[in-house]
């Protein structure tokens, strides 16, 4: 799964349940839809009406929004000493392939 470069001319919209549809007039016909927060198939559609006010049939696409990864850590051994070695070493799960491991120390807290 890949993503493309966003359509030249295309107006940036956000939908939300709240804003759930836009229009455009022409020539504009696309328009760069900022990605709901949430995981799973979302459908969008499309009506478009002429120069005499008659509207089309609705047109509809479906978007299926990839979950994002899941990390997991082991550190081994545990405890160790202090001035010891361990080993970090992370997984992944995720529907696309795991392109980055990064291991940060966290700060303490007090």
């Amino acid at each position: 799964m890949g993503t493309t470069a966003p359509v030249a001319g295309a107006a940036p919209v956000v939908l939300t349940p709240t804003n759930p549809s836009t229009t455009t007039t022409a020539p504009t016909s696309s328009v760069e839809v900022t990605v709901p927060s949430t995981t799973g198939t979302v459908k969008f559609s499309l009506v478009v009406t002429d120069n005499l006010g008659v509207q089309s049939a609705p047109a509809y696409a479906e978007v299926t929004i990839q979950s994002p990864p899941t990390a997991v850590l082991t550190a081994a051994p545990s405890p160790v000493t202090e001035g010891g070695t361990i080993t970090l070493t992370g997984t992944g799960n995720t529907t696309g392939s795991i392109s980055k491991y990064t291991f940060s120390l966290v700060p303490a807290t007090s």
